[in-house]
């Protein structure tokens, strides 16, 4: 294989330590050097390239505990580049601004009507947006591949070309995720996830999704109807046209809309409550056995009403997980609740966008 050339590998180091930076925050030189391998005259060249560019700065940073001067830290310059992220919901249309580094410059949200369409909400985003930001990037609850909504039980959508209708509303083009993959995103990003390598996100709102990240990043063919796995066969019918989905099984809809009833209820002695989420729980834990065999994650997240709905009944979540997955599978597998909460699939959708940014200084 041919080694790379001196103007490839500028490309490569700039985009390497622009990266840290984004991710990790203010550094000295001697950190960079260290996290990158690099050499120090190597890492000032760059420095200086980025500086002369606009990426970066150089600021008085942390004391070193002596009576010498603080050290000098690397920062990013938030406005440098940034990146328009948008997150689709059925009543409303969030979008928020983000700067290099991961700073939040402007941030709206505007109102859906129910049973919005494709090019509606397009436009909504559209006002929010305006000409911002150089890459864009919505999150979608929903089935998403190569920017369409397969289906999106949330939003009411079969077959719809999202990113065809924000390029339609925008002139410009754009990067469609789903919602639990954008969050997944966000938080092996920006909340505590970082050390999965294979990171699942599942997401409850009216809908049931999952989505599955590898070292960050998102991937074709992760995003994943959790809602439309058969876990009782030939049992209730859901609006899809099957019959003992878990969306159905479990009266997702309702728990979308008052979560906090039901576990309030069953904290205060309820019986039925109680045996709801139970069986809640292990309809959500059988049909994440066929997740788990297919994707082989080493950490689950349950974010949106799923939250509630795990620390209500981890118990019988867990033990129906067991049950239908192999043991190897399960040993090395984490669950627990996210960090970042709702703000997730947006930081995640920005997050997405900075890759794509970074990636193409490479």
């Amino acid at each position: 294989m041919a080694r790379p050339g001196t103007e490839e590998l500028r490309r490569r180091n700039r985009a390497a330590l622009l990266e840290q930076l984004h991710r990790h925050g203010p550094q000295t030189r001697a950190e960079l050097t260290e996290a990158l391998g690099l050499n120090r005259s190597t890492i000032a060249t760059i420095a200086t390239d980025l500086a002369e560019s606009g990426h970066i700065q150089e600021t008085t940073g942390r004391s070193t505990g002596s009576a010498g001067r603080p050290s000098t830290l690397v920062e990013c310059v938030p406005k440098a580049e940034s990146v328009a992220a948008v997150e689709i919901r059925a009543d409303r249309v969030r979008f928020a601004l983000f700067g290099l580094g991961g700073e939040v410059l402007e941030r709206a949200e505007s109102p859906l009507l129910t049973g919005v369409e494709g090019p509606a909400a397009a436009e909504a985003a559209a006002a929010l947006v305006g000409g911002s930001g150089a890459e864009a990037v919505a999150a979608v609850p929903g089935l998403v591949d190569a920017g369409a909504v397969a289906h999106s039980t949330e939003l009411g959508w079969t077959g719809r070309d999202v990113a065809a209708d924000l390029a339609a509303a925008t002139s410009r083009e754009w990067r469609v995720v789903d919602t639990a993959t954008a969050a997944a995103v966000g938080e092996w990003s920006r909340g505590d996830a970082h050390d999965a390598t294979r990171l699942l996100y599942l997401h409850g709102g009216r809908g049931l999704t999952a989505g599955l990240v590898v070292e960050g990043r998102a991937q074709r063919g992760g995003s994943i109807q959790l809602g439309h796995i058969v876990v009782e066969p030939g049992g209730l019918a859901c609006a899809c046209g099957l019959r003992g989905c878990l969306e159905a099984e479990m009266e997702a809809f309702g728990y979308a809309e008052d979560i906090e009833s039901a576990t309030a209820a069953a904290g205060m002695g309820d019986a039925a409550a109680r045996d709801g989420l139970r069986r809640s729980g292990e309809d959500l834990g059988r049909a994440l056995g066929a997740v788990v065999t297919a994707t082989g994650p080493d950490e689950i997240l349950f974010g949106g009403w799923l939250r509630e709905l795990y620390l209500s009944a981890a118990a019988p979540v867990r033990s129906a997980l067991a049950e239908t997955t192999l043991p190897h599978l399960r040993s090395r597998l984490r669950l627990r609740t996210p960090v970042l909460g709702e703000e997730g699939p947006l930081i995640g959708a920005a997050e997405t966008g900075f890759a794509a940014l970074i990636d193409r200084m490479r």
